[in-house]
């Protein structure tokens, strides 16, 4: 019997692949059914082990001006006959600002369109500066007319969606979920070198158990105002003086915000360690070292907020629980009490009162990374959230 091909999705970003974007790579290797084909205007070098099937642009600065104002203009023509080409049945675009670029390729090809929705994409304020503006309202529009499915990654961004007048019957919260290892996570493996680490890595060396041995607090995630780093350091540094030294701080990340913030830590006394970024194994194996994840998100200025926060499953695969605020997406992350500890947005203090609890019980530490590891074990491996996505294809391309 002859080999029936898969059928093919034009997996849509405006770059191939930012460096922090590894649930787009995660979620094409799942795939079992779909046959991924990796399409945008710009590819870049990236830490992932990513290159796109088709992006006509290197990224310069010149190309990033040139795409950010002129989409796809001058570049259809070739992008179309490229999906035709490859034989894709559907475009699935990550992110409302891609698929505003997306969305005249799909419809020249006469490919039906599906959205995901991560976050800044539909929670920003509108300002003057593009692409955040009326024209990007008015472009998301379209998109919002022409797309047979709106994916949220959470209900919170669900009722963003709304918000923003996009029809509620095409809107579908799909979870992209985390690849997971089927062993025990990183910190209980004896082979995985977590005995050997010394504590300048962050676990104890006196010959206690890997789990006691956690120490110090780690924060994964881009250097930007959303991330609500500043408020790490402020709680970081109003722990007990014990605890603080017995406990240090590791930053994994960049972005425009590090030199500001390593200055800030600097004010404060804080013991901080800004790593910058690391491989997925080397991230992984720090969760595994930590005591806790301190990732307080919040709302920045310009809107900007979480929709799910993809570090607090990642965090739990390996044990470690999250101390954060109840804010955006998070809340849907991190179970309250359950998987982490939450805090109102913007308390400080509150912030501080719940590392120091994790920090000062190993065994509450513990209790809350456990059931975290199995909350992300029932519901977020990222093998069946794909497999429900494509389950949303297979819709998509019997409408079409």
């Amino acid at each position: 019997m002859a080999n029936i091909p898969r059928p093919r999705v034009a997996v849509w970003r405006e770059v191939w692949l930012a460096d922090s974007e590894t649930f787009v790579r995660d979620q094409v290797r799942a795939m079992q059914r779909w046959d991924p084909f990796l399409v945008g205007l710009r590819r870049r070098p990236n830490v992932l082990g990513v290159e796109a099937d088709l992006a006509p642009l290197a990224t310069t600065r010149l190309t990033e001006a040139r795409t950010q104002y002129l989409g796809t203009l001058g570049l259809r023509g070739r992008l179309v006959a490229g999906l035709r080409e490859a034989g894709v049945d559907l475009v699935h675009a990550h992110f409302g600002t891609s698929a505003t670029h997306a969305l005249p390729v799909a419809r020249a090809a006469g490919l039906p369109l599906v959205v995901t929705f991560h976050g800044y994409d539909v929670t920003r304020t509108p300002t003057l500066r593009f692409p955040f503006g009326a024209e990007y309202r008015r472009r998301l529009a379209g998109v919002f007319d022409y797309a047979s499915r709106l994916v949220a990654v959470s209900d919170f961004i669900a009722g963003e969606l709304v918000r923003l007048g996009a029809p509620e019957h095409k809107i579908v919260v799909r979870h992209i979920g985390i690849a997971i290892d089927d062993g025990a996570p990183a910190h209980l493996s004896p082979d995985d070198g977590a005995s050997s680490l010394t504590p300048d890595d962050g676990a104890s060396s006196d010959g206690q158990g890997p789990v006691d041995a956690r120490r110090g607090v780690v924060f994964v995630g881009r250097l930007v105002a959303k991330k609500g780093v500043d408020h790490l350091l402020e709680a970081v540094a109003l722990l007990p003086g014990e605890v603080r030294a017995e406990h240090p701080l590791v930053v994994i990340g960049d972005g425009p915000l590090r030199a500001g913030l390593e200055s800030r830590a600097r004010e404060l006394g804080v013991d901080a360690r800004f790593l910058g970024h690391l491989p997925p194994e080397e991230v992984r194996r720090r969760f595994a070292a930590a005591r806790v994840l301190g990732a307080p998100s919040r709302t920045a200025h310009d809107g900007d907020a979480e929709g799910f926060g993809m570090v607090f499953l990642e965090a739990a695969a390996q044990g470690t629980p999250a101390v954060a605020y109840r804010h955006g997406g998070v809340v849907e992350a991190v179970v309250d009490g359950r998987t982490g500890l939450l805090s109102d947005e913007g308390d400080v203090a509150g912030l501080t009162e719940n590392l120091r609890q994790l920090l000062a019980d190993p065994g509450l530490a513990r209790s809350l990374g456990e059931a975290g590891r199995a909350r992300v074990l029932a519901d977020f491996d990222i093998r069946r959230c794909t497999a429900r996505l494509e389950d949303l294809y297979d819709e998509v391309r019997a409408e079409r």
